[in-house]
């Protein structure tokens, strides 16, 4: 009886990381072209695409979008653009209103997100273990969907 109640346990932690990773397949993202900024829709949660430029992880966005290999360098503005008319043609970005774009959780588009989190956390988050920001490193969305 001690080892069902520990499989069971075990069996509801792992399903609780499950329902956590669906759920990240299922949000949406906001591209706002006036405030340069990569949303989760229906959150608080925003990143500015100008982040992209102290990065050198381009090359993740670049493999996810099935862009041949090279080297890539994008402003925030050129990201933004990247997002509403993905080069592979997986998905089309949905006009909300004037200047806001959804964007649908692809691959490649929680590979921007990991990738301007990754970014934000270099910048903001403290070297000694301590970090400014509230939920430490940021958990990766992109293996919530598959490739």
């Amino acid at each position: 009886m001690k080892y069902y109640g520990m499989g069971l346990c075990l069996l509801l932690m792992m399903s609780g990381c499950a329902s956590t990773s669906n759920k990240f397949a299922s949000e949406n993202y906001i591209v706002d072209l006036e405030s340069g900024s990569f949303c989760i829709e229906g959150r608080f949660d925003c990143r500015s695409l100008s982040l992209i430029q102290p990065s050198f992880r381009e090359s993740w966005i670049a493999n996810a979008f099935a862009m041949p290999k090279q080297y890539y360098s994008w402003r925030g503005d050129e990201l933004a653009a990247l997002l509403l008319n993905p080069p592979d043609h997986s998905y089309q970005a949905e006009q909300v209103d004037d200047q806001l774009y959804r964007v649908p959780p692809t691959y490649a588009t929680h590979v921007v997100w990991d990738v301007l989190a990754m970014e934000y956390y270099t910048l903001y988050g403290d070297d000694d273990g301590d970090s400014l920001l509230p939920h430490g490193r940021p958990q990766p969305r992109r293996f919530s969907v598959s490739k």
